[in-house]
């Protein structure tokens, strides 16, 4: 499975988190990093970053000479317009059977710094080509321009988004909060709300939107069917989640623990 998204030298997400759970899920797993930072963006300052924009092209180069086949793929953070666009293109002429996109552009209803409607546009196009995708309620309000609501009506956002997808390809909301339960919504064949989540705990964690995507590719990438992968993984991610808090950390900048979730993923493997 080839993932693409940007790779952190420290905290524990994107890449690093990605790179684990797939290979515990015995995926031969091509990392494609968009960019590299030294830490990632969330309480660290200012990272050191290098833009690999002029090394992709390069890459796909490369592997069509050396006829790579792709037929699987995660795509999360890329972070330009160009890139978004390369990827797209890239990808279009792969013989995919899955392709999973987290798309990332913002949280609690504002853009990530440095997006504008440009890059939603560009994300508009790479989510065409989507088997399934994976947005929070920010991105599901961003991609169908609706107002952002942290507790969205439902009936009305999945559908929305579904109309930007290919026939038979499903939009997931990632964060959709009931009552104490956080966790995915989206739509049946029959075009009714379904909805699967885990008791909320507290705190923010980083990573763990990564780490869902991660569980959800690789569990759809292996045969298992929508609702019952994103069953499994709210509560494989819940697990993760309860031992990041057990752990009591002094640094909460690093990403979630991922131990006991690798040990749920072996023990089905």
């Amino acid at each position: 499975m080839l993932v693409v998204e940007d790779l952190s030298a420290v905290g524990g997400i994107s890449l690093s988190a990605a790179l684990p759970v797939l290979t515990a899920m015995q995926y031969e797993v091509a990392a494609l990093p968009t960019s590299l930072l030294s830490t990632h963006t969330s309480g660290y300052g200012t990272p050191a970053v290098v833009d690999l924009a002029d090394w992709l092209p390069r890459v796909f180069q490369h592997w069509t000479q050396a006829e790579l086949k792709i037929d699987q793929a995660l795509i999360g953070y890329l972070g330009s317009v160009p890139l978004c666009q390369l990827v797209t293109q890239y990808l279009a002429q792969q013989p995919l059977d899955l392709l999973v996109v987290d798309p990332v552009l913002g949280d609690l209803g504002k853009l990530y710094q440095g997006f504008d409607q440009q890059y939603v546009d560009a994300m508009r196009d790479l989510i065409k080509h989507a088997d399934v995708i994976l947005p929070n309620t920010t991105e599901a309000a961003l991609l169908t321009g609706m107002p952002y609501q942290e507790s969205p009506d439902l009936t009305a956002i999945l559908p929305a988004l579904q109309q930007q997808l290919k026939p038979g390809a499903h939009a997931v909301i990632t964060d959709v909060q009931r009552g104490k339960e956080i966790g995915c919504a989206w739509l049946d064949d029959h075009g009714a709300v379904q909805f699967y989540g885990q008791p909320r705990l507290p705190g923010h964690y980083n990573g763990t939107g990564d780490t869902l995507a991660a569980v959800i590719a690789g569990l759809l990438g292996q045969g298992v069917d929508l609702a019952a992968a994103l069953k499994r993984a709210n509560q494989w991610l819940h697990l993760a989640v309860a031992e990041t808090i057990a752990q009591q950390r002094t640094d909460e900048r690093q990403g979630i623990a991922l131990g006991q979730l690798l040990r749920a993923i072996l023990s089905v493997h």
